[in-house]
C-alpha cells in the first residue's frame, strides 16, 4: 500500500523535462564513451574480485561472499551499460533496461546485506551460524525484490531511451516513468544508503570506544571497519545520479551533472575492486605472501566466530571488569 502511495504522489508531479530536450549527437556519443569506459574498467574490477574468489580458498568467507555477489551483479551492469545508447524501442534498448534496472537494484542491496551481517554478529552479538542460515535468506529476498521491481515499470510500458541510455523513460508516459525511476530505483537506494551509513557510523563508535579503552583488538575492529566500506561505496557512486533524476523532474537534464551521473554509476565494481585490494588478507595474496597470512591474519569469519558485541570491549574495559561485566578481547 505504501509503494503504490508513493508511486501515486510522484506521478502527480511536473513530467520530467528530458523527452522534450534532446542533448545533441556529440553530446550522446560523449556520454556513450565515458559509459563504456569506465564500465569497462568496473567489469575489470569485479571480475578481479570473483577471480580471487575462485583461486584462493582461504578468502572465500561468509562475508566475501556477499562480495562476490556485489562483483557479480556488477559485472552484469556493466555489460548492460557497455551496450552504448541504442535505439529506441529496439531489442538491444530493452535489454539494456532490464540489465540497467535490475543488477543495479541488486548489487545495491548486496551492499546493504553485508551491512546487515556486520550489524547483526559483529554489533549485536548473533551467532556466525546465525548469520550463515540468512544466506538463503538473502538470495530469496533480494532477487525476488530487483525481479519485481524490474517488473513494475514494464506494467505501463516505461522501459526506453533515458537521458544518454535505456532504461525507464519518460518519453512515453511520463508521470509513471518519473514515478517507477523513484520509487523502483531512488528511494530504495537511499533506505539502502541510510542503513548503510547508520552501521558504519555504529562501527566507528565501536572503534574509538576500544581505542580510549586501550582494548587489545583494535586492529580486528579496523578490519571489520574496512568490510563496512563497501555499502559506503554506494552512496559515492550514486550521489550524484540522484541529484540529476531529481534535477530532471523540475527542469532539462544538465550535461555535466548527466556525464558525473554516468561516472558514478559505472564506478562501483571498480570501487569496491579498490576497497577489496586493500584488505590486507587479499594484499597479502597478490604479493605471494600466503603463508604469512594463514599464521597472522585471521580471516573474517573467524574474526566472527571469536566475537561479540563490538560496543562491549570498549565498555568493558571502562567498567574496570565488573562482576556484571563479561570481557570480550578477541574478535
Amino acid at each position: 500500500t505504501s509503494t503504490w502511495l508513493v508511486f501515486l504522489l510522484l506521478a502527480a508531479l511536473p513530467a520530467s523535462a528530458d523527452q522534450d530536450d534532446k542533448f545533441s549527437s556529440e553530446q550522446e556519443r560523449n556520454i556513450v564513451i565515458v559509459s563504456i569506459f569506465f564500465s569497462a574498467i568496473s567489469f575489470c574490477g569485479s571480475s578481479f574480485i570473483v577471480f580471487m574468489y575462485m583461486r584462493h580458498p582461504s578468502l572465500r568467507s561468509f562475508v566475501f561472499q556477499l562480495v562476490v555477489w556485489i562483483s557479480a551483479s556488477d559485472m552484469l551492469f556493466s555489460v548492460g551499460n557497455a551496450i552504448g545508447n541504442p535505439a529506441d524501442e529496439s531489442p538491444a534498448c530493452y535489454t539494456q533496461a532490464i540489465f540497467v534496472q535490475f543488477f543495479g537494484l541488486s548489487s545495491m542491496l548486496w551492499t546493504a546485506a553485508i551491512a546487515y551481517t556486520v550489524d547483526a554478529v559483529y554489533l549485536k552479538g548473533r551467532s556466525l551460524d546465525d548469520a550463515l542460515d540468512l544466506k538463503k535468506r538473502f538470495h530469496l529476498a533480494i532477487w525476488g525484490f530487483s525481479a519485481l521491481f524490474t517488473i513494475l515499470p514494464a506494467t505501463t510500458d516505461n522501459y526506453g531511451q533515458s537521458t544518454g541510455w535505456c532504461w525507464i523513460s519518460v518519453e512515453n508516459n511520463a508521470e509513471s516513468g518519473t514515478a517507477w525511476r523513484f520509487v523502483c530505483f531512488y528511494i530504495p537506494l537511499w533506505m539502502v544508503a541510510t542503513y548503510n551509513i547508520c552501521v558504519y557510523a555504529r562501527v566507528r563508535s565501536a572503534l574509538n570506544e576500544a581505542i580510549e579503552a586501550g582494548a587489545a583488538n583494535v586492529e580486528n575492529i579496523k578490519h571489520l571497519q574496512r568490510m563496512v566500506y563497501y555499502p559506503l561505496v554506494l552512496v559515492g557512486c550514486y550521489f550524484f545520479g540522484t541529484v540529476s533524476r531529481i534535477q530532471q523532474i523540475v527542469g532539462p537534464p544538465i550535461y555535466g551533472l548527466v556525464i558525473l551521473h554516468t561516472i558514478g554509476m559505472s564506478s562501483q565494481g571498480t570501487c569496491n575492486a579498490l576497497v577489496y585490494g586493500l584488505t590486507p588478507s587479499v594484499k597479502q595474496k597478490i604479493c605471494g605472501d600466503s603463508a604469512k597470512m594463514l599464521e597472522d591474519e585471521p580471516s573474517i569469519d573467524e574474526d566472527m566466530a571469536r566475537g561479540g558485541r563490538l560496543v562491549e570491549i570498549g565498555l568493558d574495559q571502562i567498567e574496570r571488569k565488573s562482576p556484571t561485566a563479561v570481557e570480550r578481547t578477541d574478535i
